[in-house]
């Protein structure tokens, strides 16, 4: 598996983006577009075998050494054949000097098994629940989500609520009411 870097034909992941993620979590095209013009706004396509099997989205912050996921999805042909383990292993080696990955992720649900599914792989994968009161922001106000992190060199968090605004400032700034959701966000 390898993760490449994607310089151009962004529509094609954001086609798949509208099948896999719900409208309330997707940025629209011009932003999604927008973000994509920036150094550390990067789309990784996961290949295997020269093929491409899912993606990875991430915000690279250089300075304070973290990356954050803003989406990640294997194409559903591919589905349950251990690719997005994969996709997470290669960011991890090759962000191995960062001190960890933030991701969103959504509140568990007993009547949705999926969202329990999703809880399991990423804790499989070291992540680990903060404790946070955490809101995505977006065009309809905003959605309560649990935030997670996967350390990588750094298991202590400080700064959450700084971390979360460098992000939200970079990713959100197109949602008029930012400031607002911001301060809904509470260290529990």
């Amino acid at each position: 598996m390898i993760l490449k870097k994607k310089i151009n034909n962004i529509d094609k992941t954001y086609s798949d983006m509208i099948k896999q993620f719900p409208i309330s979590e997707l940025k629209p095209f011009e932003i999604f577009k927008s973000l994509f013009c920036q150094n550390n706004y990067i789309i990784y396509e996961a290949q295997e075998n020269n093929q491409d099997i899912g993606y990875i989205i991430i915000v690279e912050d250089n300075k304070d050494k973290f990356i954050w996921v803003d989406y990640l999805a294997v194409f559903k042909e591919f589905h349950s054949k251990g690719f997005g383990s994969s996709i997470l292993n290669k960011l991890k080696e090759q962000y191995k000097d960062f001190n960890g990955c933030y991701l969103e992720v959504e509140k568990p649900d007993k009547n949705n098994p999926n969202t329990i599914r999703r809880i399991n792989f990423y804790k499989k994968h070291g992540a680990v629940k903060l404790p946070v009161d955490y809101y995505y922001p977006n065009k309809t106000g905003c959605l309560p989500m649990d935030l997670y992190y996967i350390p990588y060199n750094k298991t202590e968090i400080n700064n959450i609520l700084y971390v979360i605004k460098q992000v939200f400032n970079f990713l959100h700034k197109d949602i008029e009411n930012i400031d607002e959701i911001y301060k809904r966000i509470k260290i529990l």
